[in-house]
């Protein structure tokens, strides 16, 4: 590239530091070791290492303290032991980030993804997440919902639209439906929320809800064959205007207090800027997975810096999403091309080199279903557009 042109990293330190009235963006700390580069945020806090090899590199996961490889390991399409070569290859080339979900299969990712731990005895070498689907209030709301008639149905349904129209979280540039219904969720989740906040919860409600959370973990780290979890991510997929959730805090407090999880986090497609920025202002979150991508960057990236400030830890997924959907825009594939020019790397390891540009994003997540899919976007870690 023209060494006359600013990195994307440079460039993303002064649009952030310009916009919010700052001289600069953080610099990284960095320490080298022959091949493997390290890069923290934090001198005070000390690192937690898994499955260090030398030619990767490792960002440490804000306040966590984990040193989490610049690729993490999607496991959605991973349902039975065929894809044990495909795991064993990643942790041989240094992946130590494991992304998993009851939702992948109904359990099934998850309780294969704990046979091939307790078959190969390293569960130790990467750090493991998953997400509580289906945690919420959502049934009790439509329980109140139903029984309501069709006219407060319909002023209900009425409000829930003039809230999404007002946030503006469906404009064009800002979002994308990277799976089939995500608009349909974030409707229903609207509606939820304006039902909550005229009817409210009953207190027997929030036991259930209470009760139901911790089955919902004890299920999954049974299927995992684990007794904990690095991460955990409740809710899964946040589509909700207002992230505050009192019984969730607690939750997560009792869960660490517990042993059962190591760190807090959340997940989301939906207006991921309004949901960085909620979880921040809460401050009990120690993670955030957000869809950011070459295309909704302009929108995030001042929220990603100011919650890489507050010691959060940002994980990125659908970074190369875009690619493969079939009502892609075509000008992120010319955007992409004009960005990195470099013809010996797939538009997928592009994908992840442009988002690792990025000092307050810790790692990409992929789903690599094959070794050559691994080999191909590992081209993208090491490497700094000049």
């Amino acid at each position: 590239m023209n060494k006359q042109k600013d990195s994307r990293r440079k460039f993303i330190q002064k649009s952030v530091a310009s916009s919010l009235g700052l001289i600069s963006a953080p610099s990284l700390i960095s320490a080298c070791d022959q091949n493997t580069k390290i890069i923290s945020e934090n001198k005070d806090i000390e690192p937690i290492w898994r499955n260090r090899k030398e030619g990767m590199q490792y960002r440490m996961l804000g306040r966590t303290g984990m040193m989490v490889s610049e690729l993490g390991m999607g496991t959605f399409p991973y349902q039975t032991e065929d894809c044990y070569p495909v795991l064993d290859a990643s942790i041989e080339r240094g992946i130590n980030y494991f992304d998993c979900a009851f939702a992948y299969g109904q359990g099934k990712v998850e309780e294969n993804i704990g046979k091939y731990f307790k078959l190969r005895g390293n569960r130790e070498k990467v750090f493991l997440t998953t997400k509580l689907s289906g945690y919420g209030k959502g049934k009790y709301m439509k329980k109140i919902f139903d029984n309501l008639s069709t006219s407060e149905q319909e002023n209900l349904r009425a409000e829930a639209d003039a809230l999404l129209a007002n946030r503006m979280v469906l404009r064009p540039g800002y979002h994308f439906n990277y799976f089939n219904g995500q608009e349909n969720q974030l409707k229903k989740s609207y509606l939820w929320h304006v039902v909550l906040q005229k009817y409210g919860m009953k207190k027997e409600w929030k036991q259930e809800i209470k009760k139901h959370t911790y089955k919902l973990l004890e299920d999954s780290l049974k299927r995992m064959q684990v007794d904990y979890v690095d991460v955990l991510f409740c809710p899964h997929g946040s589509s909700e205007p207002d992230l505050k959730d009192d019984i969730l805090q607690e939750l997560f407090s009792e869960f660490k207090q517990k042993g059962l999880i190591r760190a807090s986090a959340l997940s989301f497609h939906n207006d991921v800027n309004g949901n960085l920025e909620a979880a921040t202002d809460l401050a009990y979150y120690d993670v955030a997975m957000l869809a950011y991508n070459i295309a909704n960057h302009a929108a995030v990236d001042a929220a990603m810096y100011r919650a890489k400030q507050s010691g959060m830890g940002l994980i990125a997924m659908k970074v190369s999403r875009l690619y493969v959907m079939d009502n892609k825009p075509d000008w992120i594939v010319d955007k992409l091309n004009s960005i990195i020019p470099d013809e010996n790397l797939s538009k997928f390891a592009k994908s992840y080199l442009w988002a690792l540009q990025n000092p307050n994003l810790t790692s990409c997540l992929s789903q690599m279903e094959t070794i050559e899919k691994i080999d191909d976007n590992l081209k993208a870690i090491g490497q700094q557009q000049v």
